[in-house]
């Protein structure tokens, strides 16, 4: 048996059909079904698919916006209560760490100086600038200055022992 020619194939038995249905130049009419169903699909379902995206994208940025400034509110709630917490303790001269000794009146006056010299050095430099700025520092300097030349009030002296205090003129009531 070995020297016997492979068997030829029936051209009458059933086998698998070629894919051009038998017929060559010519495609299946369940393929062109098929594709020409798909190009609909994706042609009619861009238009919802890309109004979807843009609606994500959308609520993404607000929610994005959104979180930004609420984030930037409790930043400027926390640097407010500190300032003001900072600003109430040199009031009291109290300390804000414990442990350390509230300032002297001598040493909170010139720590009030040496602000007041910077912030009038950061006026003077903005009023060099053009605009809006320039006038704002400008008025602020010129406040700053008939504050300063304001002649306060003598402090009244203080009541000796035993004498009686003089009694205010007005109407009588």
């Amino acid at each position: 048996m070995p020297d016997q020619p492979p068997e030829q194939p029936d051209d009458d038995a059933p086998g698998p059909e070629p894919a051009d249905g038998g017929a060559s130049g010519t495609v299946n009419s369940q393929i062109t079904d098929a594709v020409t169903a798909l190009n609909v699909l994706a042609a009619g379902g861009a238009p919802a698919s890309a109004a979807a995206m843009l609606g994500l994208v959308a609520a993404n940025t607000i929610g994005l916006g959104m979180h930004n400034a609420v984030t930037r509110q409790q930043a400027d709630a926390a640097i407010a209560s500190a300032s003001i917490t900072a600003a109430c303790a040199r009031m009291l001269g109290a300390s804000l760490a414990p442990g350390v000794a509230p300032m002297t009146p001598s040493a909170l006056v010139a720590a009030a100086e040496a602000q007041a010299q910077a912030a009038i050095a950061l006026l003077q430099a903005q009023k060099e600038a053009d605009g809006a700025i320039a006038d704002e520092a400008t008025a602020a300097l010129a406040r700053i200055a008939a504050a300063a030349s304001a002649a306060s009030p003598a402090p009244s002296p203080s009541p000796e022992k035993g004498a009686a205090p003089k009694a205010k003129a007005g109407k009588a009531q």
